[in-house]
């Protein structure tokens, strides 16, 4: 029996946890996107603004981790073939996105916790432990590392709103199934 590593079978369809994984990520880039500039331009200065810097952070170290935990899910046991029934440039479309979306959801990640850790705060995953400390307090490298972090955060919003468009497409347009290959239950 070949070691699940190196799984090259393409399971028929998303698994429970996969679609847990995918509908959990989704949840919480939405909640981040639109907690940044909230937190940035509309709270001002204080606890309350403080607190969601802090719940920011947390949610977005526990991206990190889950998708570390989906990536390893997706290497050992593979997804399914994107859907036959799209043409082929609709399924290198998808297939791109979902590369995109992971490598911007690793940098994103990392680089908001480099940004916090130069800034000179830790990462907490919501008080129960904080993330190791990669870098040391400086201000002027933390502001540079949040503006990358902003410019992917723009990103994932971007290629997100499109792999959207192309979820509702698929299921209001086309009335295929592709879409339901990722709802709970199906």
């Amino acid at each position: 029996m070949a070691p699940v590593w190196n799984s090259i079978a393409t399971p028929a369809s998303y698994s429970a946890s996969a679609k847990l994984m995918h509908w959990f990520v989704a949840a919480a880039v939405i909640v981040l996107l639109a907690l940044g500039p909230i937190m940035k331009r509309l709270v001002p200065e204080g606890a309350l603004r403080d607190n969601l810097y802090n719940f920011h952070e947390a949610l977005g170290a526990l991206v990190l981790i889950v998708m570390v935990v989906r990536l390893i899910r997706r290497m050992a046991f593979g997804v399914p073939a994107p859907d036959a029934s799209m043409p082929l440039i609709e399924q290198r479309g998808s297939l791109w996105a979902q590369y995109a979306l992971y490598v911007l959801l690793f940098v994103t990640t990392v680089l908001g916790w480099a940004g916090t850790n130069a800034y000179g705060d830790p990462v907490s995953v919501f008080g129960l432990f904080d993330f190791p400390t990669i870098l040391g307090k400086d201000q002027p490298l933390s502001d540079r590392i949040i503006v990358w972090h902003l410019i992917c955060g723009i990103l994932i919003g971007l290629i997100a709103a499109l792999h959207i468009a192309g979820a509702l497409y698929h299921r209001l347009v086309k009335r295929d199934r592709v879409l339901e290959r990722m709802l709970p239950g199906n």
